[in-house]
């Protein structure tokens, strides 16, 4: 019997998956069911993700959200960090993203965030399937392997953390659903169009602009804007590629000059009016959000260095893209997918070109192949030519972390890999062999780089390293299966049975397999209690004692790092024992340790006030930058995401502490020092210059016979109680100074004197010989009220929130004591009242952060907030008693809600003229 006339055998079982009533909904069932296999963790436990931007950046934004939202509010403000800034400016919060909102109601933060994140994770593989399936043309296991790759795979499941990322990345499948003409490529090899369509018809385009402009006001709502920026030039990529395809389609298929038209310039056309009409509802978001670009740290645009941080690093392609096991690496360079998948892809092109690109068959992969090599090109960063100049064009400048162009990668390889998973069995067996030496190349590509990097410097946060035992037999098992399978294919191919369906299932058996197990080493399974959210430390607890006691929050500014071990270790591990493991456990520790410090953005989670903040996005504004590079950080360094206490290594200058309202320090115990059995605070450090003294504000109710003070340098005498006494070196412990005190005491002044040349006085402390005891105690106005696993000082001298100062200062500097009274009567974030009282017309000087849309009435009528040390708010005032309120009521938030709701409304007449078009075509 001639093979060419065998017919392919029934595939009972399969034959009744398609016949079944359940045939539309066991793809979606199926998609639902991976991702919770792969986020099991997440899905069936109250662990929770305790580390990177989702702990410190996202949970205390969504606390305030989520608070708000509940009391029926609209947080404008944000008075927690950063002296003050705009709340929903911040596009990052996501405040008007509707998928948000029942999430915020429900649950608490990190609950939240899990819901959320399995929630896109299913939205995204559900719009990568019926890209597949609708679009595509391909076979039931070709459309499944394409959405597990894209949505399981390294990239999408790395970015996790990032919520707000992943929630504008499940929309871009969507999107290219609705752009996308329905050409594709059937199981038999065939370019096929839908009955009855010609390219894209006109009567078509005003639900399609009004599903564009829904799913990219999704994404910009998200608060990604990068995400957006990626998907816009996917969308693009996309199209050009489509309008070549359509070309070859169309004289293939002889299509009317209509039908060419349509499937060339008309998406073009209804890609940017649904951009722009996205614009418009999402402007409630989008106008806040510009003008505060036009004030943020970023106004101007980032340098070229920072634009290509974060640039994916050729060395690291093989770790990056193979699967690995234990060895995933830093998170923004994470995208691997299964050996099967790359080998399809590879061998794909391969076959294609061979075939020649002029086949219809072939062309069609043009299109995720120029997704796939632009992803990898444009994610080099600083080693492409083409990125030096891009960084520098306004607008693309606010961007950082070029790698996330692997997004376009992981786009484009997941659907070749779809494509030619249907394709297998064709073209000759010899063209396996392309696939195979490319794997080779990458997988040595490992050891060569590992042996490069002696000499080519790869960056801090990357971890280059051999594969391990495990990742290689991962990627050899993997490997092996596959070729059995392929080889199988083949003669099967040859024999003339065609019907390829079990081996394409089992390839993506294979695959998912492979992809579970890379996938347990990324963050999202390195989950730990929810107490590591939920649990509150002494230190917090202190200062929220404090603030409750207050009509204003006084701020404090937190210096401590991460470095010391928490007094109740010990007890933590006997609670957690047996419960966590020992990566929980260590994340546990490392939570509750930033919560201790109250790490820059929980302030916002405890109803705090700190002079610090973070934020990887348009925030900090620029004044508050300038202003803190000009009097608190050292040597006028300049931040442009906060985290002041990265950058300081002392306490600074007390005088601007003092007027910016910074009743507390935090400070951990590390660099403090047992010397002779005397314990010295070592983190209120005084410079002296010749002959200069330096007082020690507060002194306890402490018998003492002796000072002793750290310094490496001479120093003169100390004064105490209006005696003077000679400061000597002791020999035996070089840099420690005594003073003896003619009898025992319990001093109420003391300074110390440097010599005649400059002094850096490192520690104080009291010493009672005769008890064997001792006391530390600081340089500068401070009082120790807090000793644990840090330290709490309160700043004596502080200023108050809002003062009066004369009404011709210009500046704070060569001001020493404000004058007039002021009294706080109410404060809120979004206003407060006052009132005033002075001999003489002066200004009254409010240190929160001046911003448009803050309006001030003096006596009820409406007068001029006048900026002040760049950030501050200024009002003038008239001599005599006064009440002054101030209300926050942006006119961008307001014009943007007006803009958006018209905009809505315009969507909701669009989509009714379609549905009504709709029916009367049917």
């Amino acid at each position: 019997m001639n093979s060419s006339s065998v017919k392919s055998q029934p595939e009972p079982f399969m034959d009744l998956i398609q016949n079944s009533k359940l045939k539309a909904f066991a793809p979606y069932v199926s998609l639902v069911l991976l991702v919770i296999l792969f986020f099991n963790k997440m899905v069936f436990s109250d662990l929770i993700l305790a580390r990177g931007d989702t702990f410190l950046y996202f949970y205390p934004y969504w606390q305030i959200a989520a608070d708000s939202l509940r009391a029926g509010q609209i947080p404008l403000w944000n008075p927690h960090i950063f002296m003050g800034a705009p709340f929903i400016a911040n596009s990052q919060v996501g405040f008007f993203y509707p998928l948000n909102w029942p999430v915020w109601l429900l649950l608490d933060p990190p609950q939240a965030v899990k819901v959320s994140i399995v929630g896109h994770l299913i939205i995204a593989s559900w719009g990568m399937y019926r890209l597949a399936a609708d679009r595509l043309k391909l076979s039931l296991p070709a459309t499944l392997f394409t959405a597990i790759l894209f949505t399981l795979g390294g990239y999408v499941t790395a970015q996790v953390e990032h919520v707000n990322q992943l929630q504008g990345m499940a929309w871009l499948p969507w999107l290219l659903l609705i752009i996308t003409t329905p050409v594709g490529v059937d199981a038999t090899g065939s370019t096929s169009l839908p009955k009855g369509e010609s390219g894209l018809r006109w009567r078509r385009p005003l639900r399609q602009v009004c599903a564009i402009a829904i799913l990219f006001a999704l994404q910009i709502l998200a608060g990604h804007t990068q995400t957006v920026f990626l998907s816009g030039v996917a969308c693009g990529l996309w199209l050009l590629a489509q309008a070549g395809l359509q070309g070859q389609t169309e004289d293939n298929l002889s299509l009317s000059p209509r039908g060419r038209l349509g499937g060339g310039l008309f998406p073009f056309a209804t890609l940017t009016l649904g951009a722009i009409f996205a614009l418009f509802l999402s402007a409630v978001q989008l106008l806040p959000t510009l003008e505060l670009t036009h004030l943020s740290s970023r106004q101007g645009g980032l340098t070229t260095a920072e634009v290509l941080s974060f640039s994916w690093h050729p060395l690291i392609a093989s770790q990056s893209l193979l699967p690995t096991v234990g060895q995933a690496g830093f998170t923004e360079y994470v995208a691997f997918i299964p050996i099967s998948a790359l080998f399809l892809s590879i061998w794909l092109i391969v076959l294609s070109w061979q075939d020649g690109w002029r086949k219809p068959q072939n062309n069609l992969i043009l299109i995720p192949l120029i997704l796939t090599v632009a992803g990898l090109f444009l994610a080099l960063g600083r080693f492409n030519f083409i990125s030096w100049y891009y960084s520098r064009l306004p607008g693309l400048d606010l961007f950082r972390v070029p790698a996330r162009w692997l997004l376009l990668y992981t786009l484009g390889v997941s659907l070749l890999a779809g494509i030619g998973l249907d394709r297998i069995g064709r073209g000759r067996r010899q063209n396996m062999l392309w696939g195979l030496g490319a794997f080779v190349l990458l997988l040595l590509w490992n050891p060569i780089s590992v042996f490069l990097k002696q000499w080519v410097p790869i960056g801090p946060e990357t971890s280059l390293e051999f594969f391990n035992g495990l990742s290689l037999i991962l990627i050899t098992a993997e490997l092996i299966l596959f070729v059995i399978i392929w080889m199988w294919v083949h003669e099967r191919h040859v024999s003339g049975n065609r019907n390829q369906i079990i081996p394409k299932w089992l390839i993506l058996i294979l695959a998912i397999g492979s992809l579970f197990i890379s996938s347990r080493s990324l963050p999202y399974n390195r989950l730990t209690t929810p107490e590591a959210y939920t649990d509150l430390r002494p230190a917090g607890l202190r200062l929220q004692a404090d603030a409750q006691q207050q009509i204003v929050p006084d701020r404090f500014l937190s210096l401590s790092e991460i470095f010391f071990d928490p007094g109740d270790q010990a007890e933590i591990n006997t609670i957690y024992d047996g419960i966590l493991d020992e990566q929980a456990l260590y994340d546990y520790t490392i939570s509750i340790k930033l919560k201790e410090i109250v790490s820059p953005n929980f302030p916002m989670v405890y109803g705090l006030a700190s002079l610090d903040g973070f934020d990887g996005g348009i925030l900090p504004l620029k004044s508050y930058s300038d202003l803190m590079a000009g009097t608190i950080l050292p040597d006028a360094q300049v931040t442009t995401d906060g985290r002041l206490r990265e950058h300081l290594e002392a306490i600074p200058a007390a005088e601007w502490l003092d007027r910016f309202n910074v009743r507390y320090v935090i400070t951990d115990k590390v660099g403090d020092v047992w010397v002779n059995d005397v314990f010295f605070d070592r983190q209120h450090v005084a410079q002296l210059q010749p002959n200069e003294i330096s007082a020690v504000g507060y002194l306890p109710d402490f018998t003492a016979d002796s000072v002793q003070v750290l310094s490496e340098q001479p120093l003169s005498h100390v004064q105490a109680d209006g005696g003077m006494f000679e400061l000597i070196e002791s020999a035996e412990t070089p840099g420690l100074w005594t003073a003896i005190l003619p009898e025992p005491t319990v001093l109420q002044t003391l300074e110390i004197t440097a010599a005649d040349q400059p002094a850096e006085v490192t520690a104080i402390s009291l010493v009672n010989e005769a008890e064997a005891w001792f006391q530390s105690v600081v340089p500068g106005q401070y009082q120790l009220i807090h000793s644990g696993d840090v330290k709490i000082y309160e700043n004596l001298d502080v200023w108050p929130r809002a003062f009066l100062i004369p009404a011709e200062a210009e500046s704070l500097g060569n001001i020493t004591t404000p004058l007039g009274d002021v009294k706080i009567n109410a404060y809120s974030a979004e206003g407060l009242t006052l009132r005033t009282n002075s001999d003489s017309a002066a200004k009254l000087i409010l240190t929160d952060a001046i911003y448009p849309g803050w309006h001030a009435t003096l006596n009820g009528v409406s007068v001029e907030i006048n900026e002040f040390e760049e950030v501050l708010r200024s009002i003038d005032i008239p001599a005599g008693e006064h009440d002054v309120s101030l209300s926050f009521q942006p006119e961008s938030f307001q014009t943007g809600l007006r803009v958006s709701l018209m905009a809505i409304l315009i969507l909701l007449l669009g989509l009714a003229t379609a549905f009504w078009r709709y029916k009367n075509d049917s």
